[in-house]
């Protein structure tokens, strides 16, 4: 057992083991660098979509997901067989290019429809399978006990980079054009890769999970996925990231309704997204800095759950009394904040508990094509919740929270149980 190990709850909140500053330092630029350039192309997206047409919006989520149903046994595959010190070069790279080849196409005014359409889908698809990655590898090589320790500054680091690329964008994207951003988004994202490796290297030497980062996962996709749908605690934990997409959804399609109706360029439009993302980005940093390591190491991982959804409900409840353009834009910053500030580190722990192949290969199946699937449905459901206006949408979303924070506790428990008998399996 380790020196961090030995720590009571009590004295791990800033305590760090010998080497894991240089390891916590390498992870957090990584996620750093892997957001910023995100977000960059993030707030490009938002804008594209309108150029694309807001009403195609449904039917571009739709075909993400499509794209991702076709490219997550690939993805299994090459976990499977790389080894998975290089799993950030052969991943982020080709994905690097296919931005550039955008690029390339791209104009530096009015982008056609169908660009603008693939540019979306390229995005919305790329962004959850580099995030996956990258947690995948920091759960594969952190202990539980430095998760809860280190998972908010790691999140914290990233919140930083999706700070600073919104910030980018708001002030040089109206003067460079959308075809140099994305090319400094491509760099960043090459950075990524280097310091990712690094990262990963420096996390299994200070470790004592037995983690060879020269050898590849293994196993069958099919054996991990039954395992998938047997587990109460990964079905829980697929329910919350479904509902908050269902969210996600709502919000998203009324914040778009807004903007269109209010900003008619295309550089005007992704200015004001720029700025959404920074304010959600400078909300997720405050809690990942200051809130949910003091929440986990004392209420554990169930505390910091429970007060994301006490949160959102919150948020929830003032957008149903004054259902204004201001207000909307406002609760779309704190649940975003929420979600990335809060429940991201935490749902992130909660893997840390479970077998290598289910860090990569169910996590992987959560984090994008159940994320994508939840949007489609949830752009598919706003259609019919749309005729019940801004007010109640967020009234029935205030009372849906309720229950999210019941289950928070439950899930909370299993986790702190799994980590008492040091289970590593399903």
């Amino acid at each position: 057992m380790s020196a961090a190990t030995s720590q009571t709850v009590s004295d791990r909140r800033w305590y760090l083991a010998r080497g894991e500053r240089a390891a916590l330092v390498a992870a957090a630029g990584t996620y750093f660098l892997l957001l910023c350039g995100y977000y960059m192309l993030r707030s490009l997206r938002e804008a594209m979509a309108l150029e694309a047409g807001r009403e195609r919006i449904p039917l571009l989520f739709t075909l993400t997901f499509v794209v991702m149903l076709a490219i997550l046994p690939a993805y299994w595959w090459i976990v499977a067989r790389v080894p998975r010190d290089r799993l950030f070069a052969v991943l982020y790279l080709p994905i690097a290019a296919l931005f550039l080849v955008v690029a390339a196409l791209a104009g530096s005014g009015h982008v056609p429809p169908l660009l603008a359409s693939g540019y979306f889908i390229l995005v919305t698809t790329a962004n959850l399978f580099l995030v996956s990655v990258f947690w995948s590898v920091m759960v594969d090589v952190w202990t539980p006990n430095a998760a809860q320790r280190l998972f908010g500054f790691v999140s914290a680091g990233g919140s930083a980079g999706a700070l600073v690329g919104p910030f980018f964008n708001a002030a040089f994207v109206e003067r460079l054009g959308i075809q140099a951003v994305i090319c400094v988004a491509c760099v960043l994202l090459v950075g990524a890769v280097v310091t990712g490796v690094v990262a990963q290297r420096l996390g299994a030497r200070v470790t004592n999970v037995a983690v060879n980062p020269h050898v590849a996962v293994g196993g069958r996709a099919i054996d991990d996925l039954l395992r998938l749908v047997r587990s109460p605690y990964l079905l829980a934990i697929a329910g919350f990231i479904v509902v908050g997409q269902w969210f996600g959804a709502f919000m998203y399609n009324e914040q778009a309704r807004y903007v269109d109706t209010t900003f008619s360029d295309l550089t005007q439009r992704a200015a004001v997204f720029a700025r959404i993302d920074l304010a959600s980005s400078v909300f997720s940093l405050l809690m990942q800095a200051l809130v949910v390591g003091w929440l986990t190491v004392r209420g554990g991982v169930r505390a910091t759950l429970t007060a994301m959804w006490a949160l959102v409900a919150l948020s929830f409840g003032v957008l149903a009394l004054a259902p204004v353009g201001m207000v909307l834009l406002v609760t779309q910053v704190i649940r975003r904040g929420a979600d990335y500030g809060l429940f991201k580190p935490a749902r992130e722990m909660l893997f840390t508990v479970l077998s290598p192949e289910t860090k990569f290969k169910s996590k992987s199946l959560l984090d994008t094509v159940l994320y994508r699937g939840a949007d489609s449905v949830g752009n598919g459901l706003y259609l019919l919740v749309a005729p019940l206006g801004l007010a109640g949408i967020a009234a029935s979303s205030a009372s849906a929270c309720v229950l999210l924070v019941l289950g928070a506790r439950w899930l909370g428990a299993a986790f702190a149980d799994r980590e008492g008998k040091g289970l590593r399996s399903r």
